[in-house]
């Protein structure tokens, strides 16, 4: 876990709260382009397509380990959330921290396959509901209407 030694005190090398983050599929091009966002693959195997941007680094504390992937519905869910749990919330921070720092943009969209909008189980939406819980800030799935929002 990357940590900042100060004294005594151990603290997160970033703020998870202040962090800019929302999520999106691989295939939302004109979304992910639109919001400024570094686009952030966090799936363990890569697009096989052409995506018509760069993707700005990965995450792959994010990425659900191999041997869940085969599993559906309410058993992933409990078991990604075990494995944010135990990656921590400042490992997870630090870690987008950094990848969002090097790619000079104010924040990132964290990027799967699932279309959510069509009722797909996504990894994306799982964390985003874990990091609101743990955090306190809204990670949005990319929309017309979140853009517009700003």
């Amino acid at each position: 876990m990357a940590r900042v030694r100060r004294g005594d005190q151990t603290k997160p090398e970033y703020d998870a709260k202040s962090l800019v983050l929302a999520t999106a599929r691989y295939q939302d091009k004109p979304l992910i382009v639109a919001s400024g966002l570094a686009p952030i693959r966090t799936t363990r195997g890569a697009p096989r397509f052409k995506l018509g941007y760069e993707l700005g680094g990965s995450v792959m504390e994010l990425a659900p380990p191999t041997w869940m992937l085969k599993m559906e519905g309410e058993a992933f869910i409990a078991a990604y959330r075990r494995h944010l749990d135990e990656v921590g919330v400042a490992a997870i921070a630090s870690s987008l921290g950094r990848t969002i720092a090097s790619s000079g943009k104010r924040g990132a969209v964290l990027l799967c396959f699932e279309d959510v909008t069509k009722g797909q189980l996504c990894h994306r939406r799982v964390f985003a509901e874990w990091w609101q819980e743990r955090v306190g800030a809204e990670v949005p799935e990319l929309s017309a209407s979140v853009l517009a929002d700003g």
